[in-house]
């Protein structure tokens, strides 16, 4: 009787420990995604604040580019009151908090094709495009809120990504 009764409190034990919450989904990031139009219907002009398209106020456009040689490619750039700092090498989730002012500077073509860290990438062996792993964080220099911005993916002229809202500590 005394090994049932030992038996039963560690499985009610045990029971009580599995129902606890999980205190590692409460520092989950929440964030949007966003799936473009098709960079050859025209271009695509987004809005982080709004969470929509905005042809008039935006953040990020979308849209195809002279490449030379009468050909154009799909290119992302960013509104002139945007700041801009990109960090390689980490993933979307691990970044919660901007970088310090000092790290953010204009665009000057960083983001677009044929930039330094172009957000989309074209390999000319294979004809294909895809997207770069660079998280993109930006400084809205009139709002000031800050966003950070992963592409996650490119098909056909349309692209998905992600972002998120960034709030100093």
């Amino acid at each position: 009787m005394k090994k049932m009764i030992n038996i039963i409190s560690i499985l009610g034990a045990l029971l009580i420990f599995a129902c606890e919450d999980n205190k590692e989904d409460d520092n989950s990031v929440s964030f949007e995604e966003v799936t473009t139009t098709n960079v050859n219907d025209g271009p695509f002009y987004y809005n982080f604040v709004e969470k929509k398209q905005n042809e008039t106020s935006y953040h990020l456009v979308y849209k195809n580019v002279d490449a030379g040689g009468g050909f154009s490619m799909p290119s992302f750039s960013i509104s002139n009151t945007v700041m801009l700092s990109i960090i390689s090498g980490s993933d979307f989730e691990s970044v919660q908090v901007p970088p310090a002012p000092s790290q953010f500077q204009p665009e000057n073509g960083r983001i677009q094709y044929g930039g330094s860290n172009a957000a989309l990438v074209y390999n000319m062996d294979v004809h294909k495009v895809s997207v770069s792993s660079d998280i993109y964080i930006m400084y809205d220099t009139i709002l000031h809120k800050v966003f950070k911005i992963v592409f996650d993916d490119y098909s056909g002229g349309v692209v998905i990504f992600r972002f998120s809202e960034l709030s100093a500590n």
